[in-house]
């Protein structure tokens, strides 16, 4: 007779004191609480823009090197020297044509963090080189943007750690 009493009870228990009624929904709340936080941080969070000159054309992307030629157009050839300890730079830039710009911007871009990235100003000194210091220090992967404050040319190279003693920028098509 203890069976019976037993089943007697286990029925009389209201539907949230049901063992196998949890082991049933608790996956089915997992899922819930997940998709819900998922889809609340795709709408929130921002996956930052590609840096570049890239044109979205219907279903196609189309890169523009009018720039990367310009670079060409102007002979222009640099080579870029980075103190690891100070994060001090020193571009020693040459070009056929006279070339007098005051100031470069370097962009320095991680390849999927934006927040990763940085924008510097090279001035021009005396020496005719041009210098100027990393914000912070930089581990892994970087694209290397070099262009005029004007926007009119543009060099690009790509480097990685441990950085090389010399990154060369030269025009690329």
């Amino acid at each position: 007779m203890p069976s019976t009493a037993n089943a007697n009870t286990e029925a009389n228990r209201p539907w949230y004191r049901q063992p196998w009624l949890w082991f049933l929904l608790t996956p089915l709340i997992a899922v819930f609480i997940f998709g819900t936080s998922y889809a609340y941080l795709s709408v929130v969070t921002f996956d930052g823009m590609v840096k570049g000159d890239y044109a979205k054309s219907a279903k196609s992307f189309n890169i523009d090197n009018s720039r990367l030629r310009q670079a060409a157009i102007l002979g222009l050839q640099g080579g870029l020297v980075i103190d690891p300890v100070t994060g001090d730079l020193r571009l020693t830039l040459n070009a056929t044509n006279e070339f007098l710009d005051p100031q470069l911007m370097l962009q320095v871009i991680h390849p999927t963090m934006e927040n990763w990235d940085q924008d510097l100003i090279l001035a021009k000194r005396p020496d005719g080189n041009y210098y100027g210091t990393l914000s912070k220090g930089i581990e892994g992967r970087r694209y290397l943007h070099l262009m005029d404050q004007a926007n009119s040319w543009r060099m690009m190279t790509e480097v990685s750690t441990p950085w090389p003693a010399n990154i060369v920028f030269a025009p690329n098509q």
